[in-house]
């Protein structure tokens, strides 16, 4: 198995004793079940800044397709075979920005809290130094204590919050920016 291959390859056990596969995501075979997922975690109203049904599996399957083409990284989580997340950072382009990649990462309800969100992170991070990019930056609603919590252990500082900056239907939200600078050596 090539370097990179075992880099976006990896298992384990969750913190409850199920085997988990993060792999690299297949835009055509992954689509329904990650536009499932997104429309789970949209339906909970708190954790993500979508509706249910906002894409089509083709949408998901096209977007991802597009990700991946541009340079950036989508990988899937399953738990005991089934997807139960994804992980994406797009890379930024042009000269001011092509140093960075914006992180979002998804997990369905009953898979949360079991580890999973820390290995896909470390995995994402291991990547995008592999690949060069000094910075990795992402947006969490303040509320997501949980998220908060994890990108803050991950090394991630709140560089900022805007106010208002999402209108959704039950109102404008902040958006706290975190970034995690990745041109010093791995702790």
């Amino acid at each position: 198995m090539s370097e990179a291959r075992a880099l976006l390859r990896r298992q384990g056990t969750t913190r409850g004793g199920r085997s988990w596969l993060i792999r690299p995501t297949r835009p055509d075979e992954d689509g329904p079940e990650l536009v499932a997922i997104r429309d789970q975690i949209a339906a909970e109203g708190e954790l993500l800044a979508a509706v249910p049904g906002e894409r089509s599996v083709l949408e998901e399957s096209l977007a991802l397709a597009n990700l991946v083409a541009g340079g950036g990284l989508a990988l899937t989580v399953e738990v005991e075979g089934r997807v139960a997340g994804q992980l994406m950072v797009e890379r930024r382009r042009g000269p001011y920005e092509q140093h960075r990649g914006d992180l979002s990462i998804a997990i369905r309800a009953g898979c949360r809290g079991e580890g999973l969100g820390r290995e896909l992170m470390r995995t994402a991070i291991d990547w995008a130094r592999a690949v060069h990019l000094a910075k990795l930056t992402l947006g969490v609603f303040p509320g997501n204590e949980p998220a908060l919590a994890l990108y803050r252990a991950m090394g991630f500082v709140e560089e900022g919050r805007l106010r208002g900056h999402l209108r959704l239907a039950g109102g404008d939200r902040d958006l706290v920016l975190m970034g995690l600078q990745l041109d010093t050596p791995a702790s």
